[in-house]
């Protein structure tokens, strides 16, 4: 799946934020991105539940997943401007 470190990052956030839906983030999950920069941090975040596990088994990962979550959209936007 072809996608912008930008489409990224927002993916991300919202998720994150709670503005995503179900469907958008299992696509995410779930289907291989095209540039192996933006796969390796695909494969990175889908790797957080485990890394990262909730206290509550109906969040995706703890806080400190999500805080992760929220820096690798701050470095995708970060590198897509430098």
């Amino acid at each position: 799946m072809k996608r912008t470190p930008e489409e990224v990052a927002n993916t991300i956030e919202d998720f994150v934020n709670g503005r995503d839906n179900q469907w958008a983030w299992d696509g995410f999950t779930s289907i291989r991105l095209d540039d192996p920069e933006l796969e390796a941090i695909r494969q990175k975040i889908v790797a957080l539940p485990v890394e990262f596990p909730p206290s509550d088994p109906k969040d995706y990962c703890s806080e400190a997943g999500k805080e992760r979550m929220r820096q690798i959209a701050r470095d995708l936007r970060a590198h897509a401007t430098a």
